[in-house]
């Protein structure tokens, strides 16, 4: 679960700022609470909205996360710029770097993890564990010019183990962060090194960053087989009252002409997925697929219709997923996101969940996933316009960001809670009046400057 989101200089993020997701003093809706065990321990909340107008930076809330993602996880290639843009409104931004950190909590243990960058260098990089109290070094990275250096803290490691981090850190390049490089050298055997290997997998196995058409990546679905599958979206269908009766699957062969895809990305979706996993994705004309890599290797696809009763009769007719509107295609999308919250100890960053879908049904996930997903540590931030979900008895005021432009183009978050509104309060309409400060603001101006002032 992310406890505080940290960005500086990155994109429309010029001074620091940051999203913090720990309890503020309100005592509503104490579910959606994840109370630590012990005193020292920090409590994280389960949810984050983030609203603000079109361009106000609300999505490069997301991109920063998935920046960190993909360059913990998948890195950069040697003498590669570091792909990403400052603050382009403030001249003396170019000459800083850039900072992102990100606190989570893991496995019963807090981390907090980040790096300062620029397109060139990664020039400084730490991993802590903490609580309320403490901080306690796992590692810090300096790098000067062409060399990078690496000191450890709490480990509980051999000397031999630490010669070998050593020599890692050694090898790791200026432009490469060494929570990368570590573990792509094979080190989630050794002993005693779990704060590093844990913080990796944690960016790889449970963080999942959604943007609005990032479908065809597919989605990580732990499910043991097509009828789990089948009985899940089945499941969901029914509970939305959709209409739609159940779902269909049928065999293909998932790298024939027949799937709609590049050769190069179905190459690629195949190569990504692990033993025993499964993955939804969308080809190009929208038709939906679920792939499984099988314990003997093979991978299986099926291309998964919906069944429609037929009116007056007791048979059902089959719909392409393509026939579908958006608005249910959009829901495929987030049926095996809110499937995975309620069962594992997972993050899903979702920008914009609300495209395509009526209001009631975003209100209905969310409810689904409160409820479904009580006791587990798993967590839901999403971006949204849809202000049906400014309600305090769906949300807490904690739970509720906005982010807004200054007159420089400065991207600000700051929280529902700073503006203390009563229990009682319609925060939705105290929104869209401009109560929140997050909405556009439109000036009075004369007519078309192309048409004849006659």
């Amino acid at each position: 679960m992310i406890i505080r989101l940290t960005i500086e200089n990155f994109l429309s993020f010029n001074e620091k700022t940051e999203i913090l997701l720990t309890p503020g003093k309100s005592r509503a809706l104490r579910d959606h609470v994840v109370k630590g065990s012990r005193s020292r321990d920090i409590d994280i909340l389960k949810s984050a909205l983030i609203y603000g107008a079109n361009a106000s930076g609300k999505s490069n809330i997301v991109r920063a996360v998935s920046f960190m993602k993909k360059l913990v996880v998948k890195g950069v290639s040697t003498n590669q710029f570091i792909d990403y843009a400052k603050f382009k409104l403030d001249q003396a931004a170019n000459d800083r770097h850039s900072q992102l950190e990100i606190e989570f909590h893991y496995k019963g243990q807090n981390y907090a993890y980040g790096f300062i960058f620029n397109n060139q260098l990664i020039l400084q990089e730490w991993l802590f564990t903490f609580n309320k109290e403490k901080d306690f070094k796992i590692f810090e990275r300096t790098t000067l010019v062409d060399e990078v250096s690496i000191t450890f803290g709490k480990l509980s490691i051999s000397k031999e183990v630490e010669k070998r981090l050593e020599y890692i850190a050694a090898d790791t390049l200026p432009n490469e962060l060494f929570l990368n490089s570590s573990n792509h050298r094979n080190i989630f055997s050794i002993k005693g090194i779990y704060p590093i290997t844990d913080s990796y997998r944690w960016f790889e196995e449970a963080l999942t960053v959604v943007f609005p058409d990032s479908k065809l990546t597919g989605m990580e679905v732990n499910m043991e087989s097509d009828m789990e599958m089948k009985e899940v979206y089945q499941w969901f269908l029914t509970e939305l009252k959709t209409g739609i009766s159940g779902l269909e699957t049928t065999l293909v062969d998932f790298f024939s002409h027949d799937v709609n895809l590049p050769e190069a990305l179905k190459n690629k979706i195949a190569a990504d997925l692990k033993l025993g996993e499964r993955a939804i994705i969308s080809s190009l004309d929208n038709m939906r697929y679920s792939l499984a890599r099988k314990e003997n290797g093979t991978l299986e696809a099926v291309k998964m219709m919906t069944r429609h009763k037929i009116k007056n009769e007791e048979r059902y007719t089959l719909f392409e997923m393509n026939e579908e509107s958006d608005g249910t295609q959009r829901l495929m999308d987030l049926i095996p996101a809110v499937t995975e919250l309620s069962r594992e100890e997972k993050v899903f960053v979702i920008d914009e969940i609300d495209r395509s879908l009526h209001p009631n049904l975003t209100f209905k996930l969310f409810e689904i996933f409160f409820r479904e997903s009580k006791n587990i540590r798993s967590q839901l931030i999403c971006t949204t316009h849809e202000s049906e979900l400014l309600n305090q008895d769906l949300f807490r005021k904690d739970e509720i960001w906005f982010v807004k432009k200054n007159k420089d183009g400065e991207s600000d978050t700051y929280s529902l809670e700073e503006f203390r509104p009563r229990k009682d309060r319609d925060i939705r309409t105290a929104y869209l009046v401009g109560r929140y400060n997050a909405i556009p603001k439109f000036s009075i101006m004369e007519g078309m400057p192309w048409k004849s002032n006659e």
